[in-house]
């Protein structure tokens, strides 16, 4: 989990109110130790200590939601003020996560996410790293830290990790 507190920023995007079963993580048994993925339902275990199970179940129902293209789950995963920083990019409120970056950027376009790990952040945060692939050929990969608020992703910052 060191190179998701040594990222230069972390991205929160996580959800609420799905009943679809936990996503695995498929991460390749060739990464580093820091970045190991965390089997779901567990609390994966990093410098800032354990992750709350409310906090793992919100992640891997925002990815469970969002790899299913259901914009209407994964709005739900985000408190109706919430606010997104994707690598600069301001979105305020859950319907400009949404319009503007989360269904144009992801569920359009056909990209998929895979949970490479879960930690947690400083101040009750959660942060989940990510692999993407674009659904275009392309992969970005990347963290989300987010706050949580009632179940759902209230602030959350997203960086690419090198």
């Amino acid at each position: 989990m060191q190179r998701l507190l040594l990222a230069p920023c972390a991205l929160v995007l996580l959800s609420a109110c799905s009943t679809a079963p936990p996503v695995t993580s498929t991460a390749p048994t060739s990464a580093p130790a820091a970045s190991a993925p965390a089997t779901p339902g567990s609390a994966t275990t990093g410098a800032a200590g354990s992750v709350p199970a409310d906090h793992r179940a919100l992640v891997d129902r925002f990815v469970a939601a969002i790899n299913a293209g259901d914009a209407g789950q994964v709005a739900e995963t985000f408190t109706q003020d919430a606010r997104f920083d994707s690598v600069g990019r301001i979105y305020d409120g859950r319907a400009q996560i949404m319009d503007r970056f989360l269904v144009p950027e992801v569920i359009e376009a056909g990209g998929a996410y895979t949970l490479r790990g879960v930690s947690a952040g400083a101040g009750g945060r959660v942060i989940a790293e990510y692999d993407f692939a674009t659904g275009h050929g392309g992969s970005e990969h990347f963290t989300y830290d987010c706050a949580v608020e009632g179940a759902r992703f209230a602030d959350c910052v997203g960086r690419y990790v090198g």
